[in-house]
């Protein structure tokens, strides 16, 4: 970062608008949270000095706690007492997120402090080198620590300012098989981020008459009708295939982080883009492929969902997915296994040739599209 203007960081400190923002930069990156010029200043040398980037430096807590909403910070300095307002509300946004800090104030140990935030270091003004630099180096290091899996493309794709806006939203729960998620013209009250385990999207009829039109596993997504805008999923219905767990957020504290995040719903929107893709290739592979292709391309997807070649699916269970008799079913399989595609055991199938048995889902079937399953894509 190139050296803070002195009149650009006088006017954040001071409460105007502006906040200084480091560039992107291997080095941990600290807020400094205090209301003197000085002050801020003299603790950005000693950050700089031992290693690490300012973030930023904010005076106020309003512009504290809109700075940790916009920007990806490892870990904080933070004055207790900012022209005669706690600071607190900035450390608890800290706290939610997971990021270290450390308390640099004038008072003396009197000062009352809510118990949430006493385990945080306490260093006092004028600061000591020595100390500064010990009490920096635990910081850096616990920011830079790997704090929680996401496990979820959608969620890795969110960059870390974004991820630790969420995080303290989410919940993780378990997804038990044959759990309904979503009910046709029922209210969506959570969307879920499967980790593990994998979610059919069906479409229903008035007449009970159902069929499979998407696979939801670590790849994206449910609640699409909610990302589009409505309270219900009308005729769709989304329920665990096979049991794992998730990510689960409430309808309203999503609605609250589209508002308050950009890149958190064009994430959210770009996975209902790929999802929408999916819809059009399935319905490709319905109008036009064979039982025998649509079962190769529902292995397939099942099996890169659940990063396993090996199946625990029934007849009965493939049959209802894709709406066909059970003998149909049975004489595909069979037919996928006398040419060494995969071996099918009792609610078990074992894919033993992934690339021919997307050969011989067509090209109907399948496509390029369908193999990129990474957080890059």
């Amino acid at each position: 970062m190139p050296p803070l203007a002195a009149g650009g960081l006088f006017d954040a400190l001071l409460g105007e608008s502006e906040m200084l923002v480091a560039h992107d930069s291997p080095r941990p990156k600290i807020l400094i949270v205090e209301d003197s010029y000085l002050t801020a200043e003299a603790v950005g040398d000693l950050v700089k000095r031992y290693g690490c980037e300012v973030a930023g430096a904010v005076g106020r807590v309003e512009t504290g706690v809109e700075f940790l909403r916009k920007n990806d910070v490892d870990a904080a300095v933070v004055d207790i007492d900012l022209r005669g307002t706690a600071s607190f509300p900035i450390c608890d946004q800290l706290r939610k997120r997971d990021i270290p800090f450390v308390f640099l104030t004038g008072y003396d140990k009197g000062y009352a402090i809510p118990p949430e935030f006493r385990g945080a270091a306490r260093l006092s003004k004028p600061v000591d080198d020595r100390e500064f630099e010990t009490a920096l180096t635990a910081l850096a290091s616990a920011g830079r620590t790997p704090s929680v899996d996401r496990g979820n493309l959608v969620l890795d794709r969110l960059p870390l300012a974004t991820w630790r806006l969420v995080l303290p939203r989410l919940e993780r729960v378990a997804m038990a098989a044959q759990e309904m998620l979503e009910r046709p013209g029922g209210e969506i009250h959570h969307v879920y981020f499967p980790v593990a385990g994998l979610v059919s999207i069906r479409a229903c009829s008035a007449q009970g008459k159902r069929i499979e039109v998407g696979l939801i596993g670590r790849d994206g997504l449910t609640g699409i009708a909610f990302l589009l805008g409505r309270s219900d999923g009308r005729e769709i219905e989304a329920i665990v295939q096979h049991p794992g767990f998730a990510w689960r957020i409430s309808v309203s504290a999503l609605a609250e982080l589209r508002g308050l995040d950009p890149e958190f719903d064009a994430q959210l929107l770009r996975s209902v883009d790929r999802f929408i893709s999916q819809l059009a290739r399935n319905a490709l592979a319905t109008g036009y492929g064979t039982i025998e292709q649509r079962l190769a391309r529902r292995l397939l997807m099942t099996s890169i969902r659940l990063g396993t070649k090996s199946l625990a699916l029934t007849h009965d269970s493939l049959s209802r997915v894709l709406a066909v008799r059970r003998s149909g079913v049975t004489v595909a399989l069979h037919m996928l296994e006398s040419r060494g595609l995969i071996r099918a055991r009792r609610n078990l199938i074992e894919i033993l040739n992934f690339g021919a048995l997307a050969r011989a889902a067509g090209e109907n079937c399948w496509t390029v599209a369908d193999f990129r399953f990474t957080a890059d894509d």
